[in-house]
C-alpha cells in the first residue's frame, strides 16, 4: 500500500515538474497555442478563419528570436528558431502593410491601411499607443512604411506623398515633409540626418532642426538611390547617368566618382564596416567598390536580368543580389565567389508602397521582399505568391515556408452537408477545408491559371471548377481526383455552377457565351449567345427551379434564358451601371442586382419590372445573397464590410466588419445553417448563422 502511494506521488511530482518546466522555459509572451492558430482572436460573430490571408511584410527582432509577419488578418508572431506560431496581434481594422522592431527589441511598430500606426510591447504583446493619420484624402495617403531611426526614440513613416517623424518619448508628431517627388529616402545610422533624391540632385535634411541643410549637385540625370555609410560621414548616390557619386556629408563636397556600370544604378549598400560599397545596375552586374579610394574592386557576374537590389548581411561576410527574374544569389564577400542561389517564389515582391504612383526605400536591412536575420544566419523572403520562405544562408537549404492560400481567393462553395468548403484561388489550386476544425484537408492541382470558380454538385459527389486557362474540370469531391476536363471556351471561364438537379453544368466566359454541359457525359449541350459579357464581374445564376438562368451583361442589362429551349425569355434594363452579382430569391420570384452608384435593385422575374431600389448609402455592393426565407439580403462590399438589408423596407439591419479587403464572395448553406465569406486579401471566414441573420430568420 505504501509503495502504491509512493508511485502515485512520484507521478504527480513528475507531471508538476513538466508543468513548471514549460512555464519557466516559455518566453514571457501570451501562450495561445491551445487551439489552431488561424482561429486566434476571431472577430465578433466569426466561428472560424480559413488560412492566414495576404502577407505584406516581415521583420526579425534584433535578437533574432522572433519573426513578425504582417498579413490581412493582423500580425503573426513566430519563434524564429522553431517557427512555431506564438500569437496573432489584432486591432488594426484594415491590412497591416509594414512593421518594424525597435533597436532595443521592446517595441513593435505596425502601419496599416486603416491610416494608423500602432505600437506594441513585444514582451506582453499588448497595445501601447496609436498614431492616427490626419489625412483627409483617400488615395495614396496611408501609412505604408514604418522604421525606427537612430536610437529608436524616433519613428519614421512614409506614405506615397509624405514623410512623418514621431517622437516616441513624448508620443507626439515631430515633422512632416512632402515626398511626392522623392522616390528614395535614407537615414543616417544615428538618425540625425536623412537624404532624399530630387530630380538630378540630392537633398540633405537635419531631423533635429527639421530643415534642409544642403543640396548636392553633380548628377546629369535623375537620381535613383541614396545610401549613408554606417558612420554617417559618407553618402552614396546612384543615377540614370550610370555613375555613383560619393559625398562628404559634413561639407557637401563630392569625394569620388565611380564609373563602370553601363546602365542606370538601381541599388546601393555599404558593408557594415563602411569600407566597401555594393552597387546593382540595369546592366545585370553587381560591382564592389573601395570607398576610401573610390576604386573598383570586383564585378559579380551571374545574373541574366537587371539587378533590383543588393544587400550585405549584418556580419558583412555575405552579399545578396536580387534580379528582375526573382532569382537571388548569395556571394562570399571575401572570395567574391557565388555561394548559393535562392529560388522558389513565383515572384519576389518589390519593396514598394503598394501604390502604383510611387516607390520608396526606407528600411535599412531589407531588400525587395528579402531580409537577413540580425545574426545573418537566415534569409527570409516574401513573395508575390503570398508566402514567406526561410533559407539557411550557409547551406542554401530551404528551411520552411509560411503560407495559407497563395493568392486571391476567387471563389468558395459549401458541400451540401456543410462539412467542407472548396476555395479556388489565383495560385492555380483548389483547397478543401474542414469547416469544423478550419484545417486544410486537400489541395487539388491541375489548372494552369487562376481558378475563378468552384461549385459542388447538389449530391456532393462532384466538384466543378473553372479557370483562366479557358477550361472547366470535374473532380471527385471525396478523393480529390480529376474526372473530366471540359474544353470549348475561347477565353477565360469566369463562373461554373450546377443546375439544382445536378444534371447540367453552366459555364460563363469572357468569350461572350454561356455553355451548358451534360454532367454525366461531359458533352457540350448548347451555347447561349447574343449578349455581351460584362467585363468586370462574374454574374450568372440558376433559378431555384432550374428552368432559367440569369446573366448580367454589359450595358446595364440582365438576360433571362430558358434552360430547356436555350431561348432568351426576357431582358431587364437598368438606368445605372451594374456591378454586383445577380442573385435569385429562394422562391425564384425576385432577382437582386447591385449598382455602382450605391444601390441594389430588386426585379420582378415574372413581369420584368423594377420592384424596389435599396439605397446602400456609403458602400458599393460587390456580391449579393438572399437569406433562406427571402426577407433579407446580404451584400459583400468594396469597403470590406458585409451588410444585412431588409428587403421590404430597404433598411440596413446589421453591418459586419471582419475582412480587410473587398468582400467578393458570400455563400450560404441553409440546410446546415452555415455562412462563408471571402475577400480579395485571401482569407475565408465562417460566420455564426444566428449572429448574422438573427434567430427569427433561421427558418427556410
Amino acid at each position: 500500500m505504501k509503495t502504491k502511494w509512493i508511485a502515485i506521488l512520484l507521478v504527480i511530482g513528475f507531471i508538476f515538474a513538466i508543468l513548471v518546466f514549460r512555464f519557466v522555459s516559455t518566453p514571457n509572451r501570451p501562450d495561445v497555442v491551445m487551439h489552431d492558430s488561424p482561429q486566434w482572436n476571431l472577430p465578433k460573430g466569426v466561428k472560424a478563419r480559413l488560412g492566414k490571408g495576404k502577407i505584406s511584410d516581415i521583420a526579425y527582432s534584433p535578437d533574432s528570436t522572433q519573426l513578425a509577419v504582417a498579413s490581412a488578418a493582423g500580425v503573426w508572431f513566430y519563434d524564429a528558431n522553431t517557427l512555431e506560431e506564438q500569437t496573432l496581434l489584432t486591432g488594426h481594422t484594415d491590412t497591416v502593410l509594414s512593421l518594424a522592431f525597435s533597436p532595443n527589441d521592446k517595441t513593435l511598430a505596425t502601419a496599416s491601411k486603416d491610416k494608423t500606426i500602432r505600437l506594441w510591447d513585444t514582451m506582453t504583446l499588448k497595445h501601447k499607443n496609436t498614431f492616427i493619420s490626419d489625412y483627409d484624402s483617400f488615395d495614396g495617403l496611408i501609412f505604408e512604411y514604418v522604421s525606427f531611426i537612430g536610437d529608436g526614440n524616433t519613428l519614421a513613416s512614409l506614405s506615397s506623398y509624405r514623410l512623418d517623424l514621431w517622437d516616441l518619448t513624448t508620443n507626439t508628431h515631430q515633422v512632416e515633409l512632402n515626398t511626392a517627388m522623392h522616390k528614395n529616402i535614407d537615414f543616417s545610422t544615428n538618425g540625425l540626418m536623412f537624404a532624399r533624391n530630387f530630380g538630378n540632385n540630392v537633398e540633405l535634411w537635419d531631423t533635429v532642426e527639421k530643415m534642409k541643410k544642403q543640396v548636392l549637385k553633380g548628377h546629369k540625370k535623375s537620381v535613383n538611390v541614396v545610401a549613408f555609410s554606417p558612420d554617417g560621414k559618407t553618402l552614396a548616390s546612384g543615377s540614370n547617368d550610370n555613375i555613383i557619386l560619393l559625398w562628404d556629408v559634413k561639407t557637401g563636397r563630392q569625394k569620388h566618382t565611380l564609373k563602370g556600370h553601363k546602365k542606370a544604378i538601381i541599388s546601393l549598400d555599404f558593408s557594415p564596416d563602411g569600407k566597401t560599397l555594393a552597387s546593382g545596375s540595369r546592366d545585370n552586374k553587381v560591382k564592389l567598390w573601395n570607398v576610401a579610394k573610390g576604386k573598383h574592386k570586383n564585378t559579380l557576374k551571374k545574373h541574366i536580368s537587371e539587378i533590383k537590389k543588393v544587400l550585405f548581411s549584418p556580419d558583412g561576410k555575405s552579399l545578396i543580389s536580387l534580379s528582375q527574374d526573382s532569382i537571388a544569389y548569395i556571394w562570399d564577400v571575401t572570395t567574391k565567389k557565388h555561394k548559393n542561389t535562392f529560388t522558389g517564389h513565383t515572384d519576389i515582391v518589390s519593396e514598394t508602397t503598394n501604390s502604383p504612383k510611387q516607390e520608396h526605400r526606407l528600411l535599412r536591412h531589407t531588400t525587395d521582399g528579402m531580409m537577413f536575420s540580425p545574426d545573418g544566419k537566415t534569409l527570409a523572403s516574401r513573395g508575390n505568391d503570398w508566402t514567406v520562405r526561410l533559407w539557411d544562408v550557409d547551406t542554401g537549404k530551404h528551411k520552411n515556408i509560411l503560407k495559407g492560400h497563395r493568392n486571391v481567393v476567387a471563389s468558395i462553395d459549401f458541400s451540401p452537408d456543410g462539412l467542407i468548403i472548396a476555395s479556388g484561388s489565383g495560385d492555380k489550386t483548389i483547397r478543401l477545408w474542414d469547416t469544423t476544425t478550419g484545417r486544410l484537408k486537400k489541395t487539388l492541382r491541375g489548372h494552369r491559371s487562376t481558378v475563378s470558380s468552384v461549385a459542388f454538385s447538389p449530391d456532393g459527389t462532384l466538384l466543378a471548377s473553372s479557370s483562366w486557362d479557358n477550361t472547366l474540370r470535374l473532380w471527385d469531391s471525396k478523393s480529390g481526383k480529376p474526372i473530366k476536363k471540359l474544353s470549348g471556351h475561347t477565353d477565360i471561364v469566369r463562373k461554373v455552377l450546377f443546375s439544382p438537379d445536378g444534371s447540367l453544368l453552366a459555364s460563363e466566359s469572357k468569350d461572350n457565351s454561356i455553355r451548358l454541359w451534360n454532367v454525366k457525359t461531359g458533352k457540350h449541350k448548347y451555347t447561349l449567345t447574343g449578349h455581351k459579357a460584362n467585363p468586370y464581374h462574374i454574374t450568372i445564376a440558376f433559378s431555384p427551379d432550374g428552368k432559367t438562368i440569369a446573366i448580367r451583361g454589359e450595358n446595364q442589362t440582365i438576360h433571362i434564358w430558358d434552360v430547356v429551349t436555350g431561348e432568351l425569355n426576357k431582358t431587364f434594363t437598368s438606368n445605372m451601371l451594374s456591378f454586383a452579382d445577380v442573385s435569385f430569391s429562394s422562391d425564384g420570384k425576385t432577382i437582386a442586382n447591385g449598382q455602382v452608384l450605391h444601390g441594389i435593385q430588386l426585379w420582378d422575374v415574372e413581369s420584368g419590372k423594377l420592384k424596389k431600389k435599396i439605397d446602400t448609402l456609403d458602400c458599393i455592393p460587390n456580391t449579393l445573397k438572399f437569406s433562406p426565407n427571402g426577407k433579407y439580403l446580404l451584400s459583400g462590399n468594396f469597403d470590406a464590410t458585409i451588410r444585412l438589408w431588409d428587403v421590404n423596407t430597404g433598411i440596413e439591419k446589421k453591418r459586419l466588419k471582419a475582412h480587410t479587403f473587398t468582400v467578393n464572395i458570400i455563400t450560404i448553406n441553409p440546410k446546415m445553417k452555415k455562412i462563408a465569406t471571402a475577400c480579395q486579401g485571401g482569407s475565408i471566414l465562417l460566420w455564426d448563422y444566428e449572429y448574422v441573420f438573427g434567430s427569427a430568420n433561421t427558418s427556410n
